[in-house]
């Protein structure tokens, strides 16, 4: 005989004959809310007597607390029992009232009538639904194989589902959901393919992360949106018939109903598409992630009598039955009254404007949850045109993130008719791919709009589309036209495809050199917004060699051949990632800011490749490498920045001897305010000054080079300072009252001697220059 045991108890079983089919189902808020505290902990907890303690330490325990008789001891969870975790707290956030105890196993009868038993990760069930969860996870991210263990789920999915029903005895089915959840294991594709045919749905620490930071906004509230994602397009189990009166019409091209219904029922069919969640069903994801604060103030709004008179526009992804009343009634050609039944499915309703407002009931009682709202909603019109008209509403109510619109160029803008805008926007969708791919090496270490950031997320999407794009990888503008690069298919979607193949196989031979430094982000130097636009760079650089000394088309070979010919020209890169010692690596890759951050990061992964073919490189780096050992250029350096030196401090003196060293009613010296007249150079020097925390010089000390053209052509200055700077060069218009452009050349040499980050080189006509400098200039500025 088969029963199901009341919810109010700890332990749940199934009995057939001397067999329990469940052990250790967890029920009843007590119960729940006990077991929620130890899951959520990172630590495990116990208590020993003193005595014992000593056997304990070499288990891995460690002491809190030491009393009389006994000692309190915590044991960190290992990276499988964190991820366990994690899922059975974001179950039980989202409102689950039945969930697995440790140790949880199913038994089932197989077809020849033996027992087997399986042991389940995390159980979560309720009436309408429930999730058997499997986890699976490495200490260090990487590659790992789940084909047996998919095998084995999917042979026993038939068998655990029969043992299910039986607790239903005669009561409506619940849907079940298979799911994987991993943590640091980069899929195969394989896998992905094998997952998919066994409908098991794959978790990884991206989604979770979404789902974790979703549920802490919106709480039991948001089942529906998590769940949709895995029964989209499912009826929901007791949700039929809901029928309101509406009125029908077209506006912009589109058909939309108006209505009014209750959050009640519009919560159970929502579904808002956010970025955050890596545009799922591949179609274009436009939302930010909902705000806790708002949702706050407006629920509190909403409990304190306030209301919205305004419409949240949704789109129904079905077209709704719509009932005609009586045609007599019914007589305007535009606009239709009738009766519309509200879609029953998980997922039909998409929010376009208004999540906050629905949202705002989420923390709300169930007395709430009957108000009236009103509602606009289109029929199955296309998510390109919702995030259209999303912006549109948003774009003057509240910003949107950069970030969010750079990836959403990829759903908006691809082949746009403008060819830059095309470029960012194809670059968008290759970047989104590589961090949306579970088997990418890449895959989520992109931030996501509206997600606080793990620590391994310290690339944004807006600079690798800025990489991509200076790489011309994948096209470059030449007019009015977007001529294809070495990495573009056929069409946008085969470009998008080949690019992130490629691109994936490189980095993922940057991964396997050295894994730890790949997953310790911007703390070592590789996986960083200035390595990652570096590498594309070079990728660049070695196909244009391969191109130009093999005479190999990259554009016509397949992207495995592409990738091949690459990744082997780029060993010698590998090597450094792996060997290299981490202090060398923080010397050349720990520069982080600017384009000569980025520019500094491509020489130095250039030079192995030019150690190993020297006949690699272009005519910029070459250079580099050519002045990076020169005696010679660090005599120009040596020059220039005492020549700096020597100028400002002719100028200083000079006006300190006109003007004096007194100080005037304004309590600054005569030299500075009768000789610095430029409001503008006398505030950067002060703000300079104070931002000196280390030890604080006079004003005068924080003038740039260019500030000097402006002084010495002061009018009460120029006459002191005219046979010195007043220097014409070969090619100047003769007549001038002043020749000081050289100052502008000089300040931009001085700032590549200042640096000695060797980024940029001197050129021909640079060191021509210098030497002008030290024949015309250098003679006479006093020592």
């Amino acid at each position: 005989m088969n029963s199901v045991t009341s919810h109010n108890k700890k332990k749940i079983n199934v009995n057939e004959g001397e067999v329990d089919f469940f052990s250790d189902l967890i029920t009843g808020e007590s119960a729940l809310k006990k077991e929620f505290t130890i899951q959520k902990r990172p630590y495990y907890v116990k208590s020993v007597k003193n005595t014992e303690t000593t056997a304990e330490y070499s288990k891995g325990w460690e002491v809190i607390r030491t009393g009389k008789i006994s000692t309190r001891l915590k044991k960190l969870k290992t990276h499988d029992q964190l991820l366990e975790s994690r899922v059975w707290c974001l179950l039980r956030k989202m409102g689950f009232s039945t969930l697995s105890g440790s140790n949880f196993k199913i038994s089932f009868t197989r077809d020849n009538g033996t027992i087997g038993n399986k042991q389940i990760d995390v159980y979560a069930e309720d009436d309408d639904v429930i999730f058997i969860v499997e986890c699976k996870s490495k200490e260090k991210r990487g590659r790992r194989t789940l084909q047996k263990d998919i095998q084995e789920t999917i042979s026993l999915q038939d068998y655990i589902r029969k043992t299910i029903f039986r607790r239903f005895s005669d009561l409506p089915k619940p849907k079940i959901v298979w799911i994987y959840a991993t943590s640091n294991i980069l899929w195969s594709a394989p896998d992905l393919e094998r997952a998919e045919d066994g409908n098991i749905h794959v978790i990884t620490e991206n989604e979770l992360q979404y789902y974790e930071t979703f549920t802490k906004h919106m709480g039991p509230a948001g089942r529906y949106q998590i769940i949709g994602e895995f029964l989209k397009g499912q009826k929901i189990p007791g949700l039929s018939n809901m029928k309101v009166p509406a009125i029908r019409g077209k506006i912009g091209g589109e058909k939309f109903y108006s209505f009014v219904t209750t959050p009640r029922n519009l919560l159970k069919i929502a579904y808002v598409n956010h970025q955050a969640l890596n545009n799922p069903d591949q179609k274009p994801a436009y939302q930010r992630m909902v705000s806790a604060k708002r949702v706050k103030e407006i629920g509190e709004f909403i409990s304190k009598g306030g209301y919205f008179p305004t419409n949240i526009l949704i789109n129904l992804t079905d077209k709704p039955k719509f009932e005609l009343i009586s045609d007599n009634e019914n007589t305007d050609p535009n606009l239709k009254f009738g009766w519309i039944t509200l879609p029953s499915k998980f997922r039909s309703a998409w929010v376009i404007d208004g999540q906050h407002r629905l949202f705002g009931f989420s923390h709300l009682s169930d007395e709430y949850l009957d108000q009236s709202l009103f509602v606009l909603a289109f029929q199955q019109m296309p998510t390109r045109k919702e995030a259209d008209l999303f912006i549109t509403i948003n774009h003057e109510q509240k910003s949107v993130p950069k970030g969010l619109l750079m990836s959403l160029l990829a759903d908006i803008r691809m082949g746009d008719d403008d060819p830059s805008t095309a470029l960012s926007a194809l670059a968008s969708a290759v970047i989104r791919a590589l961090n949306d791919t579970k088997s990418s090496p890449l895959f989520g270490r992109f931030v996501k709009p509206g997600v606080p950031p793990e620590p391994e997320q310290n690339l944004t999407i807006s600079e690798g589309i800025n990489g991509l794009r200076r790489s011309g990888l994948i096209g470059r503008v030449n007019g009015k036209y977007l001529m294809p690069g070495p990495l573009s298919g056929a069409t946008d979607s085969e470009t998008v495809e080949r690019a992130q193949y490629i691109l994936s196989t490189y980095f993922d031979k940057v991964l396997l050199a050295n894994p730890d430094r790949w997953e310790a982000g911007r703390e070592a130097y590789i996986s960083t917004n200035p390595g990652i636009r570096a590498h594309m760079t070079v990728i660049s650089e070695v196909i244009n060699h391969i191109t130009s000394k093999q005479s190999l088309d990259f554009q016509l070979i397949n992207q495995t051949e592409a990738a091949g010919h690459l990744t082997e020209f780029c060993q010698p890169v590998f090597d450094l990632v792996e060997s290299c010692p981490d202090d060398q690596i923080k010397t050349m890759f720990s520069r982080r800011f600017g384009e000569g951050g980025v520019k500094e990061y491509i020489f130095h992964l250039l030079k192995p490749l030019n150690e190993h073919r020297p006949d690699f490189g272009n005519e910029e780096f070459q250079r580099w490498i050519e002045q990076s050992t020169s005696e010679k250029i660090d005599q120009y350096n040596q020059f220039l920045m005492k020549l700096a030196e020597r100028l400002t401090n002719y100028v200083i003196d000079t006006l300190k001897e006109v003007h004096g060293q007194h100080r005037l009613d304004s309590d600054e010296p005569a030299y500075w305010e009768l000789g610095v007249q430029s409001a503008r150079i006398r505030k950067n020097a002060y703000e300079k000054q104070q931002r000196d925390d280390k030890r604080r010089k006079p004003k005068e000390a924080y003038l740039d080079i260019v500030d000097l053209e402006e002084i010495v052509r002061q009018k009460n200055n120029w006459i002191r300072f005219e046979a010195v700077f007043n220097n014409p060069r070969e090619g100047d218009r003769k007549g001038q009252k002043y020749y000081l452009s050289w100052i502008q050349n000089f300040n931009e040499l001085r700032n590549i001697a200042a640096h000695k980050n060797q980024l940029k080189t001197y050129t021909d006509d640079d060191l021509e220059f210098i030497e002008w400098l030290r024949t015309t200039v250098s003679p006479k500025v006093p020592e």
